[in-house]
């Protein structure tokens, strides 16, 4: 009976040391980290912006104001890409604007 007890007891210990160790884990992890993101071309408000590691193209995108009319992404673009390292996202105009303006002078 005194084994079965010994037994049982170092088992919860066990339990409860490995419970104990992976919250340590959680809390060492839980800094989060950053990455510089730089927006140019057809947006509202291009600049340099620090976003969480892990954003997505969309999230970034609505940061910045949103794309302009003359504004496109290649048809098939996955918005919800995350970004996980510092990256210069350039937004170009449609061809047919800049060929608009382009008659126009």
């Amino acid at each position: 009976m005194k084994e079965k007890i010994i037994c049982l007891s170092f088992i919860l210990f066990v339990f409860l040391f490995g419970i104990a160790i992976k919250l340590f884990q959680i809390n060492l992890n839980s800094e989060e980290k950053y990455i510089n993101i730089t927006v140019r071309g057809a947006v509202i408000s291009g600049g340099v912006y620090i976003c969480k590691y892990g954003i997505s193209v969309a999230e970034v995108l609505e940061i910045a104001g949103g794309m302009r009319e003359s504004g496109y992404l290649p048809e098939g673009f996955d918005y919800n890409t995350p970004i996980t390292e510092d990256i210069i996202i350039n937004i170009p105009n449609r061809y047919s604007i800049i060929r608009k303006n382009f008659e126009e002078k």
